[in-house]
């Protein structure tokens, strides 16, 4: 699904509650901005005016830990000599804190009239994502005897207000807060306001921003007091608190590397168990998803080894029990996405609890088994092996309901994704000639995933002593590989079968859901050297990340959302894939385009995608128009290449590198690996 929002919006973010603004930090009606919190829209419009005018924005930018900063122009605004300088500060915890300052840099007296409109439409994110307003319920508004504003919205026992607290009492005319004053020359007027939604109890009130600032940039480590990896280390924020520290000549690496860990620790969810979650990005995906937040998880191990446990301990709480065709649920399946916004509690859309998808499930206990090795906490194995156990029969029963070997989906017909794997999009599995295939459809990634889930849980059982479970899971593993590369291996390409349709055909389009195979293990290695080859050829490479599609293909379209754009995380899965078969420098190869793509974004963050147009044609990667940034899998593209190149893998307890000659210098200390910290 593609969704349009303005690329140089300004997202400030605390969990799930987040600010979406234009550059002068304003929210503006009938737009994809507002302030959002349990997948609602709790602030629809929100402008600053003086005296009838909108002020010039100058510079503005969102800051580490959920601050953004706002400075704009007002009056004469001639370069030489503007009248007033506007200042906005804010940030964003369990709602929003906003102080605006105005100083007068004339000689004379000013009398403003300041104007902040505001409301809330209290949208569900799916309506402001689709612009289709079915508000079912009433909105009204209320100012209280302390000044507090109240905006209400009401559907029989469904309840959401926000209140918005001023410092100065303002006047107030159809939804205008009017504040009068004059300021003396060279004088600064001030107001402070907070916004907060509200769903049961009133949350407590917010701390002024400047001590907010202050706390997030006293005592940061030398190296970067501006950087956002020192930032959160300085706060102990979560599992990032102690990041490991790359120390590069490579300053875009640096800066990438920061930038990631930054963006990580804003997309962490907390409240589902002792240790937080990742949600997929901002700003439509901030909620649990299955497939992006365990992925999420395995790319960040190096980083922040708890977020795995804390992402299995959560999925395991939605873990379907029952068989719901409107959630596409079924025993053991671990769930595509957690909403819970209006749409979902009431019913009218399936994300309360939704279970589209098809790889969540052997992507969790790829994810056990590989928290088991990099933790070695064998209680939590324990407490979730009946989990594991349900996960393993959903595969065999379920996936794959027609007892062919394969795991599977039919998809939806209907408002719910008919491509269930991660390449979602209605268009994404194509043959060759760019036919749409028909299911039910066995992509190939997935295979690889349930042979890589079945090998690891048959290391798993060993582990625990149950030798005769290892070997069932393992004989199962080996037969599914045979299985694969005789069904999906198309001889005369040298590759392998995006998927089988419904009629078990070879959907023969080349794309780069064989890298996946790659990572996980399931190729033959009698075929891998040709995949290989493939991937870094001129229609799969574009010398800043692997498409998706193959530009030979008929479907082929660069700006396309799966059709041959380019997706950091799938081409950080790719990288890993090459390396694991041996093909270093191919790895490396695919690993300094993207990173070289990374240094050309803004503020050294990859998004979601950008556009499959080849680097030849291009001094810097085209930005795709809706892509969501940050993004989790994303910004773990970065991490997870950099565990690539070092070659890192656990052996007997330890945590090795087999690190190749690096271009530049680069060290990278502080990894936690059993509880205990390893450089390199």
């Amino acid at each position: 699904m593609v969704y349009s929002l303005v690329s140089d919006s300004i997202v400030t973010t605390s969990g799930t509650v987040f600010m979406v603004s234009d550059q002068a930090g304003n929210v503006r009606p009938g737009s994809l901005e507002g302030l959002f919190a349990l997948d609602t829209r709790f602030l629809s419009e929100f402008q600053l005016t003086i005296n009838g005018e909108a002020p010039a924005p100058l510079r503005s930018g969102a800051l580490a830990k959920g601050a953004s900063t706002f400075y704009a122009t007002s009056g004469n605004t001639g370069i030489d000599s503007p009248d007033l300088t506007v200042l906005r500060e804010r940030y964003v915890s369990t709602g929003l804190h906003e102080e605006v300052s105005i100083q007068n840099h004339t000689r004379e007296e000013q009398r403003l009239l300041v104007g902040i409109d505001l409301d809330s439409d209290f949208a569900d994110l799916f309506e402001v994502r689709r612009g289709s307003f079915l508000k079912a319920g009433s909105c009204r508004s209320q100012l209280d005897e302390d000044g507090r504003l109240r905006l209400i919205y009401e559907r029989g026992d469904f309840h959401r207000e926000t209140h918005i607290v001023f410092s100065q009492s303002p006047e107030m005319e159809d939804g205008r807060a009017i504040f009068k004053f004059t300021i003396e020359p060279s004088g600064v007027w001030r107001l402070c306001l907070s916004i907060l939604p509200v769903v049961g109890d009133e949350p407590e009130a917010l701390e002024c921003v400047s001590g907010y600032l202050d706390s997030i940039s006293n005592g940061l480590p030398a190296r970067s007091r501006n950087s956002a990896t020192a930032s959160h280390a300085a706060n102990g924020a979560g599992p990032f608190a102690r990041p490991p520290m790359v120390e590069s000549s490579h300053a875009d690496l640096n800066a990438a590397y920061d930038r990631a860990v930054a963006d990580l620790q804003s997309l962490t969810l907390e409240g589902f168990s002792e240790t937080p979650i990742l949600a997929a990005g901002l700003p439509w995906f901030m909620a649990i998803f299955g497939r992006d937040s365990i992925l999420s998880a395995l790319q960040t191990k190096m980083v922040a080894p708890e977020l795995m446990i804390g992402t299995l301990e959560t999925l395991a709480l939605f873990q379907a029990t029952e068989v719901d065709a409107f959630r596409e649920s079924e025993p053991g399946k671990i769930p595509h996405e957690i909403r819970e916004g209006e749409l979902s509690l009431f019913g009218e859309v399936p994300h309360s609890r939704y279970y589209g998808t098809v790889d969540a499930t052997p992507l969790f206990l790829i994810l056990l088994r590989e928290a088991e090795v990099w933790t070695g906490d064998h209680e939590m194995v324990r407490r979730l092996l009946p989990a594991a156990e349900a996960a393993l029969s959903w595969i065999d029963y379920y996936g794959d309901a027609d007892g062919d070997g394969f795991v599977e989906y039919a998809g939806s017909d209907g408002e719910t994704l008919k491509n269930q794997c991660w390449k979602d999009s209605s268009d994404s599995i194509s043959f060759a000639d760019g036919t749409l295939a028909t299911g039910p459809i066995a992509v190939a990634e997935v295979q690889g995933y349930v042979y890589q889930a079945k090998l690891g849980m048959s290391s798993l059982f060993a582990d625990l002593g149950d030798t005769k479970r290892a070997e069932t899971l393992r004989a199962e593993a080996d037969k599914l590989k045979r299985l694969f590369n005789d069904a999906f291996w198309m001889p005369d390409e040298g590759y392998y079968a995006l998927a089988l349709d419904g009629q078990k055909r070879q959907v023969n389009a080349i794309a780069s859901n064989a890298g996946h195979c790659l990572w996980s293990g399931i190729i033959d290695a009698d075929h891998a050297s040709s995949v290989a080859e493939r991937l870094v050829a001129p229609d799969m490479f574009t010398g800043w990340g692997v498409r998706t599609l193959s530009s030979e293909m008929g479907r082929y379209h660069p700006i396309s959302y799966h059709n041959g754009s380019v997706w950091p995380h799938d081409t950080s899965i790719v990288a890993a894939g090459l390396s694991r078969y041996g093909f270093y420098r191919e790895s490396e190869e695919v690993i300094g385009g993207l990173l070289d793509a990374t240094s050309a974004m803004p503020g050294h963050r990859p998004p979601e995608l950008f556009a499959g147009h080849p680097r030849g044609n291009s001094q810097f990667p085209v930005p795709y128009p809706s892509s969501n940034a940050p993004q989790a899998w994303a910004a773990g593209a970065i991490v997870y290449s950099l565990e690539t190149l070092l070659r890192l893998h656990p052996d007997n307890g330890a945590l090795i590198s087999d690190r190749p000659s690096l271009s530049r210098p680069f060290s990278i200390t502080g990894i936690r690996f059993r509880d205990r910290v390893w450089d390199f």
